[in-house]
């Protein structure tokens, strides 16, 4: 009799084991506390939840009541909050006003930095959805020069892109684009190059710019339009028409005429 008495004690346990289910919340503290809705599930069973940690400190055991607060006021702003529940597999608790831990976490600037070869910019709380536009200051205003998506996310991101200095100032910034909220600009970064400066030769007996050395350029019509770009030491006009172009480089634009 004894025995069988252990064995169904054994067996109650094990199932009170495979019962209990974990949830987790996550945010960030701002000043207000967390309310936590706990269901009663009858007579028998009692109320939902049996433990309740926050930060991986159990802060209430059992609670016999629908609804209970859990007090973060020692956290420091902006501390970052996991509150795990502990309960039963056939019931669900729940943040009664979630928005006090998820709201309110606002994108920032860590640090922005160009050196020889590329530029780098280091976020927190970036967007899922939002994206980012590296420009240029020019002689006519800031041309963007690439769009790098947002990787997302509440931890911090770095990015980068490849650049092509000119000699001496060049000035850079990030604009950041969240479908959620206005644009946001980085600080603008100057860095001074010493490289060479780049010239280049036109060619009319077989219309072919040659640069220098390798570079980025643009090729622009009598319309200002853009009709090629790359980076090389030579650009190959021979197929255009006869007419009037202007090539941007190196910070340079040189206009010509294709006879």
């Amino acid at each position: 009799m004894k025995k069988y008495s252990f064995l169904i004690f054994l067996c109650f346990c094990l199932s009170s084991a495979v019962e209990a289910k974990d949830s987790y919340f996550r945010g960030f503290f701002h000043g207000e506390n967390v309310f936590v809705r706990n269901p009663y599930l009858g007579q028998d069973a009692g109320f939902c939840i049996e433990k309740i940690y926050l930060n991986g400190e159990l802060v209430v055991e059992n609670p016999e009541i629908s609804a209970f607060e859990i007090d973060m006021q020692d956290l420091e702003m902006d501390t970052r909050v996991v509150i795990r529940i502990v309960h039963h597999d056939d019931c669900q608790p729940e943040l009664t006003n979630p928005e006090v831990i998820e709201n309110d976490l606002k994108f920032s600037w860590l640090k922005v930095y160009v050196d020889e070869d590329q530029i780098i910019w280091i976020t927190t709380k970036e967007s899922k959805e939002g994206f980012y536009i590296v420009e240029k200051n020019m002689d006519d205003g800031w041309m963007p020069l690439d769009t790098i998506k947002t990787k997302g996310g509440i931890f911090i991101n770095q990015h980068s892109i490849e650049l092509d200095h000119i000699q001496g100032d060049n000035l850079y910034r990030v604009q950041y684009h969240d479908p959620k909220m206005e644009v946001n600009f980085s600080e603008s970064f100057n860095f001074y190059s010493d490289k060479e400066e780049i010239s280049h030769a036109i060619d009319e007996d077989n219309w072919i710019i040659e640069f220098t050395q390798e570079v980025s350029y643009l090729l622009y019509n009598d319309n200002s339009k853009i009709i090629k770009r790359g980076k090389d030491v030579s650009c190959d006009i021979r197929k255009l028409p006869k007419g009037q172009y202007m090539i941007k480089y190196d910070g340079k634009k040189v206009y010509f005429e294709k006879n």
